[in-house]
């Protein structure tokens, strides 16, 4: 397979569309209980533990924890369509090989798949901003302004679901990317405590994180509606969703030609 194979076209908005209209199918019950997963999420944590929690900046920590939790939901829904999704349709239902007989190049197909694994964050993303506004806790209309974050986010961790999709010999498999990828990223990216209550290289760890860095735009968005550093923790979000990317297309290309 030469390079002109791995780079997307256009074509890769049909392969988004082929996934909506299946997701289609079942929407309505996910994301009822989506919704009703993400309301019981704050209220266990940010009311439940908050209780036990001062204030932290002056705000109460069940608004300290939403927006992580809008972008850990992010997180999680990507992955788990690029991770078990991709690899079923890769290697179970023959998919990826179906739409290669197709005018599909490669490209396409994993672009496809990465602009759907957005998708899904940004839908996710979305019902708990929902929650969030039910329980009074978003502090700013610049909250709208946290989708294309929350879509690079979809995209970076796709690509990352996808990259261990490409090499995985079994579901099981996948049991090590969410233990040693999603969950030190759901723990120590300033998620559930701010960084500075962390020992010095646990904090520089965080800090490393590109989760981290998800979660400072979309607190400032939602809370404040100003975000300290805005264009570094940007940049740093963008380089690795392009790097992963790159990884993402490099390790899919090899499992469909071996």
């Amino acid at each position: 397979m030469n390079a002109a194979d791995m780079i997307p076209s256009r074509r890769a908005l049909r392969v988004w569309l082929r996934h909506l209209v299946q997701y289609r199918s079942f929407y309505v019950a996910e994301w009822a209980g989506n919704f009703g997963e993400h309301a019981l999420y704050l209220l266990a944590f940010g009311y439940g533990l908050g209780r036990l929690v001062p204030s932290l900046n002056g705000i109460s920590y069940a608004q300290f924890i939403g927006p992580g939790l809008v972008v850990s939901i992010a997180m999680w829904t990507s992955t788990f369509e690029s991770t078990y999704g991709a690899y079923n349709r890769m290697r179970i239902q023959k998919t990826y090989e179906a739409m290669m007989s197709a005018p599909l190049s490669l490209g396409d197909i994993v672009f496809g798949d990465l602009l759907w694994c957005g998708t899904r964050a940004i839908v996710g993303a979305t019902l708990m901003m929902i929650v969030l506004g039910l329980f009074g806790l978003i502090g700013s209309p610049w909250a709208l302004a946290v989708m294309p974050i929350i879509f690079l986010v979809g995209l970076m961790f796709g690509s990352l679901g996808l990259v261990s999709a490409g090499i995985a010999p079994s579901f099981s498999f996948f049991s090590f990317h969410f233990s040693l990828v999603v969950m030190p990223m759901f723990f120590f990216a300033e998620t559930f405590f701010p960084l500075k209550g962390l020992p010095e290289g646990l904090r520089l760890f965080s800090q490393m994180l590109p989760l981290t860095h998800a979660v400072k735009i979309v607190r400032g968005l939602i809370i404040y509606g100003r975000v300290d550093d805005f264009l570094f923790h940007l940049f740093v979000l963008a380089g690795c969703t392009l790097g992963f990317m790159v990884c993402a297309t490099v390790s899919v290309s090899r499992r469909m030609t071996s």
